[in-house]
């Protein structure tokens, strides 16, 4: 991936050439690279698939850059390294296509039905009509058309008994769903209701527990990705709400997107895949 001299000199890069499809990070948005480009200390970079990006600094020291992914223009040695694994550039490849306007793969797509009774209701919680779990900290976001300050939020096992039954101010709750002893392969209803207004009510989620091999191999992934990841990058982001959306776990998917969209306000094109996905959910119109 290296090729040049080693040591790079403190200070700003340049662009010299480019080829396939890269851009670079500028506020929130994402433009293209080409010949000419300043690249500021900490800035970052995206290459694409068949990226080739050759680099000079005011010592007229070069380097090329030659492996899909996020780099950041920290490296003051040269040593540049894509923060990212291989399962990594397969999503990031799927949020570059986006951003750039190319077609994404239809395996994208939400599984199953948007129109559902979820939908229905006074109360719209931000998912489809059903979604995997882990057994972690989750965020569980919803709107009402008769927003109040309190809701009861409610998770039930198919025998209607009450897992969790807890009051909330504001429209998220976070739950530590690691605390609960799900049956594997079982299936759980979440709800919301307003506890003063018992009409103000959300229709079911659906909660599904993966299996112990699904779980092993989500565990897995996830790891992957996030061992070289940065939390502080809406690009990052992006990528986990990919895996998530892909993998069926879509709350947890929309938590990235909110965190991505909070990283980066400005985003345009991260509002637009965002607004998207709760489309597709069924959840705007």
């Amino acid at each position: 991936m290296l090729i040049g001299v080693a040591a790079m000199a403190q200070g700003a890069f340049k662009v010299l050439s480019a080829k396939g499809e890269n851009v670079m990070q500028k506020g929130s948005e994402y433009v293209p690279l080409g010949p000419g480009t300043q690249l500021p200390e900490n800035s970052k970079i995206m290459l694409g698939e068949n990226g080739v990006v050759e680099l000079t600094n005011a010592s007229k020291q070069t380097v090329t850059l030659n492996k899909p992914g996020i780099y950041t223009m920290n490296d003051l040695a040269g040593d540049f390294k894509a923060d990212n694994s291989s399962l990594t550039q397969r999503y990031l490849a799927y949020v570059f296509k986006e951003m750039t306007g190319g077609e994404i793969s239809s395996n994208l797509a939400i599984t199953g039905s948007v129109e559902r009774s979820l939908n229905d209701e006074v109360i719209r919680i931000y998912s489809p009509e059903s979604t995997y779990i882990m057994s972690q900290n989750t965020t569980f976001m919803w709107e009402s058309e008769k927003p109040t300050d309190t809701y009861k939020v409610v998770i039930k096992n198919l025998f209607d008994e009450e897992v969790i039954s807890i009051t909330v101010n504001g429209n998220s709750a976070d739950l530590d769903l690691s605390k609960i002893e799900f049956e594997e392969d079982a299936i759980y209803k979440f709800s919301v209701v307003d506890p003063y207004d018992p009409a103000n009510k959300s229709g079911e989620l659906i909660l599904r527990i993966p299996s112990s091999e699904e779980v092993s191999i989500m565990k897995k992934d996830l790891t992957e990705i996030e061992k070289y990841g940065d939390n502080n990058s809406a690009i990052y982001h992006m990528v986990l709400a990919k895996y998530c959306k892909v993998n069926g776990l879509y709350v947890d998917a929309v938590s990235h997107y909110e965190k991505a969209i909070e990283l980066a306000p400005e985003s345009e094109m991260f509002k637009k895949e965002y607004n998207g996905f709760l489309k597709e959910a069924g959840v705007k119109s």
